[in-house]
């Protein structure tokens, strides 16, 4: 879109499609509304309108302040699910108007802009699952980088790309580069010392010989100590994801973790 002279463009929203795909059938769900700093956020019969609520002047613009959330969204919810794919967003267009006046004879009115859909890579074949709700927004949970990577290595291992104690121990080791070594970052996240220390201990000394990362480890890990190495690598990733706000972030203690 190339301005006009005179022209004041503004991007009232945006409009996003949920992807249809072979993992996830949403069965009538709920409408589900809620609002962030940069937009407010409705979705209902798949399709997604977001109501911008400060001035940008392009789509693109408007899209880099929306699409971090999406993302988060995207993640959080292949998180909570275990399973990638739960929910997927592309690009439909945007409403553009143009605020300036118009002078005699101009005829100025809303404009819609199309432009490419977004990118999602890294998506994992797994069984079909119907949901009667959509996926809970992703509150404070953001990406950055050190975070998709957790991701990234979280996913792999659930489609059977890497064994269970690798992908916990290269969570555990970036959470903690990223506060300086464990005390620290069981202070600075707000996560008990015993929960690190606990993955550090089942990543380290238990294993078969074929997923153990170290040769000298006594036995593999049994069901419980499996879901419990899950759902400590999901709290760590979602707790590094949280860090950019500055509201204070409960403790996570052993108590919020399955039983041993």
């Amino acid at each position: 879109m190339t301005d006009s002279p005179g022209a004041d463009f503004h991007v009232v929203s945006l409009r996003f499609l949920l992807r249809h795909n072979e993992r996830v059938t949403y069965v009538n769900p709920k409408p589900l509304e809620f609002e962030t700093d940069e937009a407010c956020f409705q979705l209902a019969d798949g399709n997604l309108t977001c109501e911008m609520k400060t001035h940008f002047s392009t789509a693109e613009a408007a899209r880099l302040a929306v699409d971090p959330v999406l993302k988060a969204w995207e993640a959080d919810a292949d998180l909570q699910s275990n399973r990638a794919g739960e929910l997927r967003f592309e690009f439909g267009d945007a409403e553009i108007v143009d605020r300036s006046p118009t002078g005699p004879g101009v005829i100025r009115g809303n404009i819609h802009v199309v432009l490419r859909p977004l990118r999602v890579s890294g998506e994992i074949v797994s069984a079909h699952a119907a949901r009667d709700h959509y996926p809970e927004p992703p509150g404070t949970f953001r990406l950055n980088p050190d975070v998709e990577s957790m991701v990234h290595r979280y996913l792999n291992y659930q489609n059977g790309l890497e064994p269970l104690s690798g992908m916990d121990y290269f969570c555990l080791t970036v959470f903690e580069a990223q506060a300086g070594g464990r005390r620290e970052a069981a202070k600075t996240y707000e996560i008990q010392k015993a929960v690190l220390d606990m993955i550090g201990k089942l990543t380290s000394k238990y294993g078969s010989p074929s997923t153990a990362r170290k040769a000298r480890t006594l036995r593999p890990l049994t069901g419980p100590e499996r879901a419990w190495l899950e759902a400590a690598v999901r709290k760590l990733i979602l707790r590094l994801g949280e860090t950019h706000t500055a509201a204070r972030l409960p403790l996570i203690t052993m108590s919020d973790l399955p039983s041993l």
